[in-house]
């Protein structure tokens, strides 16, 4: 997966342009998100709670023969209100992700109005999605005869959980807005005070002639079918403006969930009118409550406590010792680590960070060519993408209604034949310079049994973690979100095992684990939200009629799929592209008569680009949080070009030969 259990500590500091999922400079922050982000602290403890459930419900189903009925929805129940309660807990720390292109290049005074601005969008935002999920909450819990009837899911043990996580939804909402107008008075406020108080009676004074005019009628111009008439316009000019319409906003620095939503509740207004805005509170909680996302957060888990522990460490120690003396041998077993890492935990980001941490400085002591350094560093973090249990596959596989498995296996392949390249690179440049990438002394080369059984063993623990989850997955023992719990259950019991558990690092596990999940959930919540209304326009039979229309081969059309999702990289995050994209490419992918789990493959290649792709590329980023200060931004873009190259030509091959990664699924 793309994004990291913990952002890279220095990102804050990004240039123009950064794609920064941590605190915006500008953010202001209240006591209301200091007591929000303190109650981040007890939410994080649920993900716990219903990887507990789902392990006890795979012990009986398969040692005890004794299937349960309610792990399922209380796990989901539990997951869902961590996805709904993480919106307020990111809102409040600022962890979104912010495209700041325009906001890092203006003066000081300039950010105080596009402060002003993001806050009255999200605003706006917020407040049409608690409107929508109160309604939404009422039609669940309140039946014809005006009486208190909470909806329960009709199975067997048949829990209110439909109504409660409607009623989570609604929470997450108000709350949402109560911080977002806390903001957004506290922007004004810290305005000069002459502006502040124009600023201020502005808002009062427009504020007053909007509720005049819901009282005089507006609000039934509102509710009327067709809205505001924005219908008008056809579905070619609607797509127009309303693709326009998120990248004039992008550059602001406003967090991408908050625009994809607004634009969204926009064009259900102006299209449809206010009487179809529980359809988009009925996307949130469609998605939320989806089964095959709480592997999400159970990955993220996993990932979090091994950032937590010295697993990592120690794997990256012990593969040192076997790199022996080969001219870049440190390089290459730094990529095996980086594949041991993503076999793990599906994480990326995290995985930058800590080889950045443990790699790049041991490499740049050994006198490593810095640009080889720094990309082997992020080339490998970014193995992720690709190696299961990646979450950008199980993603991918809940949107296009594919075998998650499958794309695992599929994604095998490709994800050793980029390894190896990159392992190839960087062979071929130190065997032809040896100055690139020194090999160990002889001294440095010995190394007594006593410390190579050690390391074997520091090798062995990961291993037996990555071996759980996917021989689960694959011996039918697990499903992947079932696997991604047993997952956790070995990491924890390894790190009891090495001596290294204690009530602190839980705690800090499942705070990183609630704002890791905030941030991923809720930009698929707003790019769900801006799918789900502009199928409804007609847009997915456009696009469609757009793409099948075009007269050419149709390999033509998945390379013209490829280079939009090539340019969106440079962009957005992967998570918004794809619930931006596949709702509309997938179906044309299978009715192209193309196997939509190679697809599947090639848009995780096509990720793994956009995260190394300047300008946005995050990787850079997280690795420049932790790099010596020597090395710039220009630095680790430039090391990255080659890496990037190597990725392209790896995305090309996939595409001209698709038994690559379907030979396995036989």
């Amino acid at each position: 997966m793309s994004e990291a259990p913990q952002p890279a500590p220095a990102a804050a500091t990004a240039p123009a342009g950064a794609v920064v999922p941590e605190r915006n400079e500008g953010h202001i922050r209240t006591p209301l998100d200091a007591a929000i982000s303190q109650s981040g602290y007890v939410i994080g403890w649920l993900i716990f709670f219903a990887m507990v459930f789902t392990v006890y419900e795979v012990i009986l189903r398969y040692i005890f023969n004794d299937p349960t009925y309610w792990v399922h929805e209380t796990t989901v129940f539990l997951v869902a209100t961590i996805f709904s309660l993480g919106g307020p807990v990111v809102l409040a720390s600022d962890r979104h992700i912010r495209v700041r292109l325009v906001y890092d290049l203006v003066s000081d005074r300039t950010r105080d109005w596009l402060d002003i601005f993001n806050t009255i969008i999200t605003f706006v935002f917020c407040v049409g999605l608690t409107f929508a999920a109160y309604i939404m909450f009422t039609r669940s819990a309140i039946n014809p005869a005006g009486e208190w009837q909470l909806e329960r899911s009709g199975t067997s043990w048949n829990p209110p959980f439909p109504s409660l996580t409607k009623a989570m939804i609604l929470l997450a909402a108000g709350i949402m807005t109560v911080q977002s107008t806390w903001h957004m008075v506290q922007a004004v406020v810290r305005m000069p005070r002459p502006i502040g108080v124009v600023l201020a009676l502005a808002v009062a004074i427009g504020g007053y002639y909007a509720y005049a005019w819901l009282e005089a009628g507006g609000l039934d111009l509102l509710m009327r079918p067709g809205g505001l008439g924005l219908n008008q316009l056809g579905i070619d000019v609607g797509t127009y403006v309303l693709i326009g319409s998120i990248f004039l906003m992008l550059p602001s620095g406003m967090p991408l969930a908050f625009i994809t939503g607004l634009v969204a509740l926009v064009f259900t207004f102006g299209w449809f009118g206010a009487s179809a805005l529980p359809l988009v509170t009925a996307r949130v909680y469609g998605f939320v409550t989806e089964y095959s996302l709480v592997a999400v957060p159970m990955f993220v888990f996993m990932a979090s406590l091994l950032d937590r522990s010295a697993i990592a460490r120690d794997l990256f120690s012990a593969m040192r010792i076997f790199a022996g003396r080969l001219p870049g041998g440190v390089g290459v077993q730094t990529l095996v680590v980086a594949f041991f890492m993503a076999a793990m935990s599906g994480i990326i980001g995290g995985e930058i960070v800590l080889l950045g941490l443990l790699a790049l400085p041991q490499m740049l002591r050994l006198g490593y060519s810095r640009n080889i350094a720094i990309g082997v560093v992020c080339a490998g973090g970014s193995l992720g993408t690709m190696v299961p249990p990646s979450i950008v596959l199980i993603i991918y596989g809940l949107m296009a209604s594919v075998s998650i498995a499958d794309l695992f296996l599929a994604a095998v392949t490709p994800a050793v034949i980029l390894m190896l390249s990159y392992m190839a690179y960087v062979l071929v440049r130190c065997f032809r310079n040896p100055e690139l990438g020194p090999p160990l002394t002889a001294e440095e080369a010995k190394i007594p049994l006593e410390e190579r059984l050690k390391a074997a063993w520091s090798i062995l623990q990961p291993a037996t973690i990555a071996f759980i989850v996917l021989g689960s997955i694959y011996g039918g023992v697990a499903s992947v979100t079932e696997a991604a719990s047993m997952g956790v259950l070995a990491t924890l019991a390894i790190i009891l095992l090495r001596g290294e558990f204690s009530p602190k690092l839980m705690q800090q596990a499942v705070t990183q684990t609630l704002n890791t999940c905030g941030m991923i959930i809720w930009i698929g919540v707003g790019a769900a939200i801006l799918v789900g209304v502009y199928n409804l326009m007609g847009g997915n039979r456009f696009v469609s009629a757009a793409l099948l229309g075009i007269d050419a081969h149709p390999i033509f059309v998945i390379m013209l799929m490829m280079g939009i999702l090539l340019v969106l990289g440079l962009f957005l995050d992967w998570i918004g592209i794809a619930l931006l994209t596949l709702p509309i490419f997938v179906p044309i992918v299978v009715a192209l008569d193309y196997d939509p789990i190679w697809f599947g493959v090639l848009f995780a290649v096509n990720m793994q680009v956009s995260f190394l792709s300047p300008p946005f590329g995050p990787a850079a980023f997280y690795l420049k949080g932790v790099a010596p200060k020597e090395i710039s931004l220009t630095d680790i873009f430039g090391a990255l070009l080659p890496f990037i190259a190597i990725q392209i030509c790896v995305l090309a091959l996939m595409l001209s030969f698709p038994g690559l990664s379907l030979w396995i699924l036989g």
